[in-house]
C-alpha cells in the first residue's frame, strides 16, 4: 500500500459527494443536538453556512493535500461565532458543534467507503483511521480560531452594549430624556409600552451576568413580551431588568410561575406593571426597593403587587425597628408556635377582606365558624380589641408575616 493511498481514497469519495447533501446533514445533526441554535433564525442561518464552507474547505484541502497547520478558516466559519457572541450564548456550542459536525462526516464517508467496490479491508481501514486523524487536526486548528474571534466579538460586544447602551439607560432613569422615541431607539427598547421592572442577582459566583441574560431571554420567550427584554449589569452578579408587556397583571403572573418553577434560576423581584417612560421609572424604583426585602428575608422571589410587600419595602429600611414595633401592637400574638401562626393567617385575610367570615373561609378552605374562632382566638391572643388600630394591626401583621420574629 502506498503511503498516500489512504489519503487519496478519501480525496475520490469527497469529491464524488455532494457537498450540499453533506453540509445539510451535518447541519441537521448539529442543530438537533443543540437546540438553542434552532430557536433563533439568525443563528441558525450562520451555522448552516459555516458549516457549508467548512464542507467545502476540508474537501480542498484534502484534494489538495494542504497540510493542517496551514489550512485558512473561511470567513463563512468566522461570522457563526460572532453571532453567537452577540447573543450571549455559550462558547461550549461552538467546539460541540464542530465535533457534532465531524462524527456525522465521518458517518456519511464510512458509508460511501463501505459501498465502494473492489478496494481491500486494509486500504478501508487504513483510509478511516487516516481520516478520524486528520478530521481531529482540522477541528483543533479551526476551533482554537473560532474561540478567538469568539472572545473577541463577545468583549467588543459586552463593552459597547454595558458601556452606550448602559449610559443612555441611565440617562432615562435619571430623567435626562429629550425625546421619548429617540430615546426608545438608542436603548432598542419600547418605553412607551407597559414595563414590568425587575431586580435580576445571584448570591455567589464569579461572573453571572450570560446567566441572568440567558434567563431573561428564556423568560421573555416563555411569557410572550412584546419585545426582547432590557438588562443593564449593575455588577457581576446583579442586573436590572425591563420586560415589554400587553397585559400587566397576567404577564407578572405568568412570570413568577417561570422562575418559580426553574431550580436553577437566579432571585428575582418583579416591580409592578407600569406604563409609559414614567412607569419605566417607577417599576424599576419599585423593584429595587423590593430587592430590600429579599435582602432581609433571604427571599428568592418576591413580587412588589403581593399583599403587604410594598409596605414591607417600605419598612425595610430599618428591619428591627418595624419588627418591634409590629410585635408592640400585637402583644402576645407574636409567639412563634404553630397554632399563633395560625390566628395570625386568619386575622390578616380576615382585615384584608373587610372582617369578611365568608371570604376568609373561602380563602383559607375553613368552615365561617371556624375563622369566627379563630379571630376571637387572635384578638384574645393580643389582649385587647381591636378598634381604632385596626390599620396598625394589619401593617403589623403584614411586617411579622414578611420579615418573621426577631
Amino acid at each position: 500500500m502506498e503511503p498516500d493511498a489512504p489519503r487519496r481514497l478519501i480525496a475520490r469519495l469527497l469529491s464524488a459527494a455532494s457537498r450540499r447533501a453533506v453540509s445539510d446533514a451535518m447541519t441537521e445533526r448539529i442543530a438537533a443536538d443543540l437546540p438553542d441554535l434552532r430557536a433563533d433564525d439568525a443563528i441558525l442561518g450562520a451555522l448552516a453556512a459555516s458549516v457549508e464552507a467548512n464542507v467545502e474547505n476540508v474537501t480542498h484541502a484534502i484534494v489538495l493535500d494542504v497540510p493542517v497547520e496551514r489550512v485558512e478558516v473561511p470567513l463563512a466559519a468566522l461570522e457563526y461565532p460572532r453571532r453567537v457572541a452577540q447573543r450571549g450564548m455559550a462558547a461550549t456550542s461552538l467546539v460541540r458543534a464542530y465535533y457534532l459536525g465531524q462524527q456525522t462526516m465521518i458517518a456519511l464517508i464510512g458509508d460511501a467507503l463501505d459501498a465502494e467496490a473492489g478496494v481491500e479491508q486494509d486500504l478501508r481501514e487504513a483510509a478511516m483511521r487516516w481520516l478520524v486523524g486528520w478530521s481531529f487536526d482540522y477541528n483543533d486548528v479551526v476551533t482554537r480560531r473560532v474561540l478567538d474571534e469568539y472572545e473577541t466579538e463577545r468583549a467588543a460586544w459586552v463593552d459597547a452594549r454595558s458601556g452606550a447602551r448602559t449610559v443612555r439607560v441611565l440617562e432615562v432613569l435619571d430623567g435626562e430624556v429629550p425625546s421619548v422615541a429617540a430615546a426608545s431607539a438608542s436603548i432598542r427598547y419600547p418605553l412607551r409600552a407597559t414595563h414590568i421592572g425587575m431586580v435580576v442577582w445571584y448570591a455567589e459566583g464569579v461572573d453571572e451576568v450570560e446567566r441572568i441574560e440567558r434567563f431573561l431571554r428564556e423568560l421573555g420567550a416563555a411569557i410572550g413580551t412584546a419585545a426582547p427584554p432590557l438588562s443593564v449589569a449593575v455588577d457581576r452578579l446583579t442586573a436590572w431588568a425591563w420586560l415589554p408587556v400587553a397585559d400587566g397583571d397576567a404577564a407578572v403572573a405568568d412570570a413568577r410561575d417561570f422562575a418559580a418553577a426553574d431550580s436553577e434560576a437566579p432571585r428575582v423581584v418583579f416591580g409592578p406593571p407600569r406604563e409609559g417612560l414614567e412607569g419605566f421609572r417607577a417599576t424599576n424604583r419599585a423593584a429595587r426597593e423590593v430587592r430590600r426585602v429579599a435582602d432581609a428575608t433571604d427571599a428568592r422571589l418576591l413580587v412588589a403587587t403581593d399583599p403587604g410587600v410594598g409596605l414591607a419595602a417600605l419598612v425595610a429600611h430599618d428591619v428591627a425597628a418595624a419588627r418591634a414595633w409590629a410585635d408592640g401592637v400585637l402583644g402576645e400574638l407574636t409567639g412563634v408556635s404553630a397554632a399563633d401562626e395560625r390566628l395570625r393567617s386568619t386575622l390578616e385575610i380576615f382585615l384584608r377582606t373587610g372582617g369578611s367570615f365568608k371570604a376568609t373561609a373561602e380563602q383559607q378552605l375553613l368552615h365561617a365558624n371556624s375563622v369566627k374562632y379563630r379571630v376571637r382566638r387572635a384578638v384574645a391572643r393580643r389582649g385587647r380589641e381591636i378598634g381604632d388600630d385596626r390599620l396598625d394591626v394589619e401593617v403589623a401583621l403584614a411586617v411579622r408575616r414578611i420579615f418573621g420574629a426577631g
